[in-house]
């Protein structure tokens, strides 16, 4: 794919899917382009993935977290997230 990374995963995405298809999308992006994608202590769960970064008290949550951070990025950047 080209074009900027995190467009690329957004339109990946479906906000709609599943929680395993999410799961999916995010692993496979964090192994093919770098990130964290991880349980941490106290019951939080981490997504640093294209330079934003989610902490949540789950992953479904962090999940969401990142998705909405991430189309708010597009928007300030004049994506079409």
């Amino acid at each position: 794919m080209n074009g900027d990374p995190i467009q690329n995963l957004l339109n990946r995405i479906n906000p709609q899917s599943d929680f395993a298809t999410k799961h999916d999308a995010f692993v496979a992006e964090t192994l093919e382009c770098g990130g964290s994608y991880q349980a941490q202590a106290g019951n939080t769960f981490m997504i640093d993935l294209h330079g934003i970064r989610v902490l949540a008290n789950s992953e479904a949550n962090a999940h969401e977290l990142w998705l909405r951070a991430a189309n708010i990025q597009m928007r300030r950047l004049g994506g079409a997230a």
